[in-house]
Formats: C-alpha cells, sequence, structure tokens
C-alpha cells in the first residue's frame, strides 16, 4: 500500500500525523494516464493553519492557481496518445494552454504551462520531450522545467511514475 501522511501541529500546538490516505490505486484523468494531487497551496508563503487537506475530494487541475504550488503524482501507461485523447485529457485537467495546431507538434502530448516544474522520476522509463532535445529519464533522474513546450511518452512495458512539484511562474514566451 502507498500512503500520503501529513504531518501538522495537534490541537496542544505538537507535532503529529493529521492524517493519512491510501493512495495505492491512482484514479485515471485521460488515457494512458492515472494520477492525484497530493497537495495544493494557494499562496506563497504558504498558509499552513487550515486543518483540512486541500485536494481531499477536488478533481486534479493542470495549473496551480495564482501564486501556489501543486504537489502531484503522476503514472504514464506504455503507449501512445492520440492528439484527440490528449485534447480531451487538457479539457478534463482545465488545461490553459491547449496546444491549437496539434499535427505540427512533435508528439501529442505536447503542451506549455505557466509554472515551475520540479520532476523526479520514481520507476519505469519515461521519455522527456522538447521541441528539440529529447531525454530518457530513468529511476532516480531529476528535471526542471521551465515554462516551455514540453511532452512525455512511455515507450516501455510498465508504468512511469513521476513526482511533481509545479509552481506557479510569471510567463516566458519564446523569442
Amino acid at each position: 500500500m502507498t500512503t500520503k501522511y501529513v504531518f501538522g501541529l495537534d490541537g496542544e500546538g505538537r507535532s503529529d500525523l493529521v492524517f493519512q490516505e491510501d493512495i495505492s490505486n491512482l484514479p485515471s484523468f485521460g488515457p494512458g494516464f492515472h494520477g492525484m494531487d497530493l497537495w495544493l497551496n494557494r499562496e506563497t508563503p504558504a498558509d499552513m493553519t487550515a486543518p483540512e487537506d486541500p485536494v481531499q475530494g477536488k478533481p486534479m487541475v493542470h495549473e496551480p492557481p495564482d501564486g501556489g504550488a501543486i504537489f502531484r503524482v503522476l503514472d504514464f501507461m506504455p503507449g501512445r496518445q492520440s492528439a484527440e485523447d490528449m485534447l480531451a485529457t487538457h479539457q478534463n485537467l482545465q488545461s490553459v494552454h491547449v496546444p491549437v495546431h496539434m499535427e505540427a507538434l512533435k508528439d501529442p502530448t505536447m503542451h506549455k504551462t505557466d509554472t515551475l516544474n520540479y520532476f523526479c522520476l520514481l520507476s519505469g522509463e519515461l521519455w522527456a520531450l522538447s521541441e528539440k532535445t529529447d531525454v530518457l529519464l530513468r529511476p532516480g533522474d531529476v528535471m526542471i522545467q521551465k515554462g516551455c513546450m514540453h511532452g512525455w511518452r512511455n515507450d516501455g512495458n510498465e508504468p512511469a511514475r513521476l513526482i511533481c512539484v509545479l509552481v506557479d511562474a510569471h510567463p516566458i514566451e519564446a523569442a
């Protein structure tokens, strides 16, 4: 069983486990993708006084709120996604930047966000795609993605699990 544990202050002001959740079965949010937001903060510095889990019972969204951040886990299933599947996935996630001309992209998963992203691959292998150079991520590899076009592809035989932190950022434009 994979579990999310949250530590905070109890009613006496002492650190303690304040809640935990079984996250073994990640829900699907599009063909070939499973995932869940583990935590969300709406501002930086983060308000840590709220006693509830900010993602409990809420749908996963593509980008954090303005000034906020999201901590999530994603599983990429083996295989390729079609342009139609990716458009549906972007719609499910309420994506802000949905590519208009997907047929011109290197891969239908290509997209951008107005975020600074930190990624760590936990298991499997996953291609991190850019408009020029692609990199095969292996367990333990980390990647920082700075608001530019990127995509993902799992050419392996097993799911690839990626841990992600998405931080709201000022948008950048290509030169």
